[in-house]
């Protein structure tokens, strides 16, 4: 714990705290929303711009993506997959990972968003 402004909080490393997020969501067994869709451009920071090029889409389409907010995208399957690689790409995991996920991607298409659950006292510092 720290004390800040006269207040004792948890003392987190936010760059463990993101990492954890985005590893827990290349894993998620729901469709991604357009929140996380966010969090995770902001997160690898990158630009409307530059996630679009990289997806192979428009700026618009992402813009769009993320303004759903808590619900679903829309966009279709391969795209999120791509997304779920790139972060585990991103987060420079091992290609044992990186295969390991693909495989368990090509088995699902869920139609739905379900939450995922952190470990706080693992992220604590």
């Amino acid at each position: 714990m720290v004390k800040i402004r006269g207040r004792w909080t948890p003392q987190i490393d936010y760059n463990v705290l993101a990492r954890g997020v985005l590893t827990e969501l290349t894993q998620l067994k729901g469709r991604l929303s357009g929140d996380q869709i966010k969090f995770i451009r902001l997160q690898l920071a990158m630009t409307l711009q530059e996630f679009a090029t990289r997806l192979g889409v428009t700026h618009p389409a992402v813009l769009k993506w993320e303004k759903s907010g808590s619900k679903t995208t829309g966009m279709n399957w391969s795209t999120e997959k791509d997304i779920r690689l790139f972060i585990v790409k991103t987060l420079n995991c091992g290609a044992k990972e990186l295969f390991q996920l693909y495989v368990r991607l090509e088995d699902v298409m869920p139609e739905k968003i379900i939450g995922i659950e952190l470990d706080g006292e693992l992220l604590a510092a």
